[in-house]
């Protein structure tokens, strides 16, 4: 019962972002994030926590509340514009993001031949930045937790397959990103999130925290080009797409070694992105967890 109740309001909320134009679905988006920022007050807890100990507090910083309550009305947005998927072209994605600055790394990465990983966050529109891959004219595949809710996660991925986005589900991974890569294909991955045990120990904002091997361990198994970027959010419904240079390594023989480096270097660069724009970044989520 929970989980189709959940259904049918994204279902409304689909509708309501659907019918309303762009510019009213972002500030509805957003309305709906401060409310869920109001209401969730535990996520904001931790939200507000987690910006006081990475970025500090003075009299000349952004408070962290203020952080937080960004964060969650960009949350708002975001869903909204995922929900509209299905009303946008490859034109419209490539008139609103400006993809300057990266789309030179992309086509660099494309003519090595051998496919390649982007390695983002949960930033700006992250679900958006693979979309306007795909509207630059490569293939791209989307590596994807699945949603606990089945009917929901079915939702979000025909949204995804709306914009001809690849998906591939972390369950089988490693398979799903092989063929990719065996295709030329882009892959993109979120690695930002807390990984547990299985993750490895990297410096994010001065502290240790757990973070995703994955990009590592396949760049080194594949020899593919490794690239990072986000999707950052402008005013008037405008983005800029960034995408770092792409991630230099020399395997020393020493595979743990390799992988601390190369992912240690991923979540400096993330870390930068952030920092730059701190309020559209999920703070919401229990990064660190010493």
């Amino acid at each position: 019962m929970r989980y189709r109740l959940e259904y049918i309001t994204l279902l409304i909320l689909r509708w309501i972002a659907n019918v309303l134009p762009a510019s009213m679905a972002s500030r509805a988006g957003a309305a709906l994030g401060s409310l869920v920022g109001f209401v969730w007050r535990s996520r904001r807890a931790i939200a507000e926590d987690n910006v006081r100990r990475a970025l500090g507090y003075s009299e000349n910083s952004i408070e962290p509340g203020t952080i937080a309550t960004e964060t969650f009305r960009n949350l708002g947005r975001t869903t909204f514009e995922i929900l509209r998927l299905t009303q946008l072209r490859h034109e419209d994605l490539l008139q609103c993001i400006d993809g300057r600055e990266a789309a030179p790394w992309l086509e660099w990465a494309h003519q090595q031949g051998k496919g390649a990983l982007l390695v983002s966050g949960h930033f700006g529109n992250w679900e958006l930045l693979g979309a306007w891959i795909r509207a630059m004219g490569y293939a791209v595949d989307f590596v994807v937790k699945p949603v606990r809710n089945p009917l929901v996660d079915r939702l979000y991925n025909q949204c995804r397959a709306s914009m001809d986005v690849g998906i591939i589900h972390t369950q089988v991974a490693t398979k799903g990103i092989l063929k990719s890569l065996q295709a030329k294909r882009f892959v993109a991955i979120l690695a930002d999130q807390y990984s547990g045990a299985e993750g490895i120990d990297v410096e994010f904002f001065g502290r240790p925290a757990s973070t995703p091997r994955g990009p590592a361990v396949l760049a080194l198994k594949f020899g593919c080009p490794l690239l990072t970027g986000v999707l950052e959010r402008l005013d008037g419904g405008r983005y800029v797409a960034h995408v770092d240079g792409p991630i230099e390594y020399s395997p020393t023989g020493n595979q743990e070694t390799d992988v601390r480096a190369i992912t240690g270097e991923i979540a400096q660069r993330l870390e930068a992105h952030i920092r730059k724009t701190p309020s559209q970044w999920l703070w919401t989520h229990r990064r660190w967890r010493e």
